[in-house]
């Protein structure tokens, strides 16, 4: 959902912390790996530069390894990737905790964000020095040093 807000309202979003989202890009991980979204982040249309001329398959893909676990394979864009046109000035935190399902494909998130021109910081709750964690953190023990490192990176945004 945040990706759709900030693509409407750009001018009203001043970041998007992002904890653990919903991912990879275009396909669903988690109950199948069926193409579930066309536009990478979303089912629903983002606007890219240049304008996409297919809705129905908007985004050329191609397979990568990830750069971060490396026990992966990434679905992002094809070169030259398209750019996310509304999200360019908006940074983005990314999160993912130590233990989560996500640990394995977050990664591909990230890198599609890159590619699509997003300013995205990528914060491992390991290499902060918090370590074990699934993916409900306001239901872990140490939820709120998990909170104080998001909102420490909020703050800065902020200056």
């Amino acid at each position: 959902m945040p990706w759709l807000i900030a693509d409407v309202a750009p001018e009203l979003v001043k970041a998007i912390v992002s904890i653990e989202p919903t991912g990879p890009p275009f396909i669903d991980a988690i109950f199948s790996s069926e193409r579930t979204r066309p536009w990478g982040l979303t089912d629903s249309p983002l606007r890219y530069l240049p304008s996409p001329i297919n809705s129905t398959a908007p985004l050329e893909t191609q397979i990568v390894p990830t750069n971060g676990t490396g026990n992966y394979t990434c679905i992002i864009q094809a070169p030259p990737a398209r750019q996310l046109i509304n999200l360019v000035n908006i940074p983005v935190l990314l999160e993912t905790s130590e233990a989560s399902y996500h640990a394995v494909y977050d990664d591909c998130t990230y890198e599609f964000l890159v590619q699509a021109g997003v300013p995205v910081e990528r914060l491992k709750l390991a290499d902060v020095g918090i370590h074990g964690n699934g993916h409900l953190h306001f239901m872990e023990k140490n939820s709120d040093q998990i909170a104080a490192v998001l909102e420490r990176w909020i703050k800065k945004i902020r200056e």
